[in-house]
């Protein structure tokens, strides 16, 4: 693992004063998750895990190329990610055995394996959930994905959905500008709560929370401009790339900027059982020169605008692919082996972890997703210990307590 000279700046600039000798500490800037779901499976295989010397039904029809001083081969197709590798924490090892969609998003979304009586909550649904920020907490662009909700905790912690193709012109976040009307029907519920007369019980608590929040969204047009992608200039929106990828990665970096803690980029498309190359080298655009373009402008911009130290980006999927090529040129899924991009606040650079030669296992440091969980929580100033209740009052942990975080990749 290696540290340029910024980040060796960075990391001391982010202790605390007394850890410098001056016997004062200074309260660190709330952090930002923006989680990069590609819906499906991405290949290991086909992105950040090449094998170049294995057999061909293995290695696939991909060309790959040599990057960084950790030897990782990384697809020839994602030549910007290739060019800022060494400002990522790249995660080789990550194995799991659930190979169903579903089971493996509860699994990665929540941190937890599926149970048959409970639907464990996702992070965006507990962080940063107490703030008094104009924007909602938790945002998902452009819907909230199964497992990536509130799950046992009331609906009103679960994300607030964009909805529509940030890539398409004109796009516009349905219902935001207050309709016709808003402010008569404001008076005539609270009209009807002072009806009510008794203490207010949890679940009424939480819908005077959510509406309070969202008449302070429809009411700030401040606000609501951070949901407008037209206010970028055209030479940065064509950087990310004018597709559905890259400007949903601008509106989450919008967003966090605005002050969301947690926000949802949903790919779809990533479930490549026919002919793998070419769902990922065509199309409009292909997936891999989407993703390229939007992580690589993400991270420029993050860094450009200085909330690196404030925005941790995860880069995840339900698993990986199988090593070998099937009849149909496709991949099936395979939880045993995939990988992870981590970059900016509280992530140390660098490569953890490796897979055997044919890629289907880890060779070395294996890691499960609740330990990648665990990670982001620390990595967010989330206290792992923190226990959740269910609408009975079940005590539940956010994070389990056999995931260990990848203490590698953390910078504090």
């Amino acid at each position: 693992m290696s540290l340029d000279r910024r980040d060796f700046l960075r990391s001391l600039a982010a202790l605390p004063f007394a850890a410098r000798g001056f016997g004062l500490s200074r309260p660190r800037k709330a952090r930002s998750l923006i989680l990069v779901w590609l819906d499906g499976g991405l290949s290991h295989l086909d992105s950040f895990d090449c094998k170049p010397e294995s057999s061909p039904e293995i290695r696939g029809d991909l060309g790959s190329m040599r990057v960084g001083r950790d030897g990782v081969f990384v697809s020839e197709h994602l030549p910007r990610l290739a060019a800022r590798i060494e400002r990522c924490a790249l995660l080789r090892s990550v194995s799991h055995g659930e190979g169903n969609h579903d089971r493996g998003s509860h699994l990665w979304l929540t941190g937890h394996r599926p149970s048959a009586v409970l639907v464990h909550p996702a992070l965006g649904a507990v962080h940063g959930q107490d703030g008094d920020a104009v924007l909602p907490p938790y945002i998902a662009i452009p819907n909230v994905v199964d497992y990536a909700g509130a799950g046992f905790l009331p609906a009103t912690r679960s994300a607030f959905a964009v909805g529509g193709d940030p890539g398409q012109p004109g796009f516009q976040v349905r219902d935001l500008t207050p309709p016709t009307g808003a402010e008569r029907v404001k008076k005539l519920r609270a009209v009807l709560d002072e009806l009510d007369g008794g203490p207010r019980g949890r679940a009424e608590a939480e819908r005077d929370r959510f509406v309070a929040m969202a008449q302070r969204l429809a009411e700030d047009p401040d606000a609501r401009r951070w949901f407008d992608l037209a206010a970028e200039p055209a030479t940065l929106r064509e950087g990310y790339g004018r597709n559905r990828l890259g400007q949903s990665c601008l509106l989450a970096r919008r967003l966090v900027e605005g002050g969301a803690r947690t926000v949802l980029v949903t790919d779809t498309g990533w479930d490549h059982h026919q002919q793998i190359k070419t769902a990922l080298t065509y199309g409009f655009p292909p997936k891999l020169q989407a993703l390229d373009g939007a992580l690589s402008a993400l991270f420029d911009d993050l860094r450009a605008r200085e909330l690196d130290d404030s925005v941790l980006v995860c880069v995840a999927s339900e698993f990986g692919r199988t090593p070998r090529l099937n009849p149909s040129g496709g991949r099936d899924h395979w939880p045993r082996a995939q990988s992870v991009l981590l970059f900016g606040a509280g992530i140390l650079p660098g490569v953890v972890g490796s897979t055997d030669a044919r890629g289907e296992e880890p060779a070395e440091r294996p890691i499960a997703p609740e330990d990648v969980f665990a990670t982001l929580a620390a990595a967010l100033g989330i206290d792992r210990d923190l226990v959740l209740h269910t609408a009975d009052g079940r005590p539940v942990r956010l994070v389990p307590e056999d995931a260990q975080p990848v203490h590698e990749v953390l910078r504090t």
